[in-house]
């Protein structure tokens, strides 16, 4: 009696071992499921949308600059401007004018270049848009003229990792239409202005969204803190330009490369000073 009880208890016990091993390889081979993708961020009641952009390792480029006085003062995003070796605004083929200073704002996407001789400047706005309200960006989008026709949704904030850490408010924008036609993307216009139908700037371009279909700018009050830093520039006011509509904006903004008010902005980095890819 005793042998057939330890018999049975044996064989229990040589039931559970293989049914353990069984189940750890079922569970080797099976895959995870990825087929329903994580429930997106919420957004808690009363903040703002949160938004975050890897800013990559830097190389020679091109961004898009505007002047903001007559005297050589040009406005740009930060991404654009930071870690370059050497910085020219473009005025024709092969010929520029050299940036002297770079003032970055400590903690948004967003820069000052400072050059010996300026051109006709944007007036900034005072008002922060609606939703709703329309807006213009111009500039050079994958270094060549081009334009964004997009519309105002609402505040949001930018978190931008990796080559530098800054936490910002931006506005974002719902794209409407982009000139020319055939524009793959549209890097290239970072730092190009958000200009209202009263021909002011109301904000940069600092990031966008193919898939979504967006593109964010810089806050007003983001402007104003670092115009602070420059004393000269605390009180600064321009002229107007003439108002924009979806029906010549194409032309204004061919008009303002013209006159290189708005400009490309050709980064240079030394392969040398390069950081290698991890």
């Amino acid at each position: 009696m005793n042998a057939f009880l330890y018999l049975l208890a044996l064989l229990a016990a040589l039931y559970g071992i293989v049914s353990a091993i069984m189940g750890a390889q079922e569970g080797l081979r099976r895959p995870r499921d990825v087929s329903s993708p994580p429930p997106p961020p919420r957004v808690e009641p009363g903040r703002a949308p949160f938004i975050e952009i890897e800013v990559g390792t830097k190389g020679s480029s091109t961004g898009t600059a505007f002047a903001i006085t007559n005297d050589g003062w040009w406005l740009t995003a930060r991404h654009v401007a930071h870690g370059c070796d050497a910085i020219w605004l473009q005025t024709g083929p092969r010929k520029g004018l050299r940036v002297q200073d770079v003032k970055l704002h400590p903690n948004a996407d967003l820069a000052l270049l400072r050059t010996k001789t300026g051109r006709a400047p944007l007036r900034l706005s005072n008002t922060t848009p609606g939703r709703g309200d329309d807006g213009y960006s111009l500039g050079y989008p994958q270094g060549r003229p081009g334009d964004v026709h997009a519309r105002a949704i609402g505040q949001a904030r930018m978190k931008s990792v990796g080559r530098y850490h800054i936490n910002e408010p931006i506005l974002a924008w719902a794209e409407i239409k982009r000139r020319p036609h055939d524009l793959p993307a549209l890097g290239g216009l970072s730092g190009g202005p958000m200009i209202d139908g009263h021909g002011r700037v109301t904000g940069v371009l600092v990031a966008s969204s193919k898939r979504r279909g967006r593109v964010m700018t810089t806050a007003q009050s983001t402007i104003r803190e670092l115009l602070a830093q420059v004393p000269e520039l605390r009180n600064k006011s321009s002229v107007g330009h003439h108002r924009l509509s979806s029906k010549n904006f194409t032309s204004r903004g061919k008009a303002l490369r013209q006159t290189l008010t708005i400009t490309k902005v050709i980064c240079k980095v030394s392969k040398t000073h390069r950081r290698p890819r991890r």
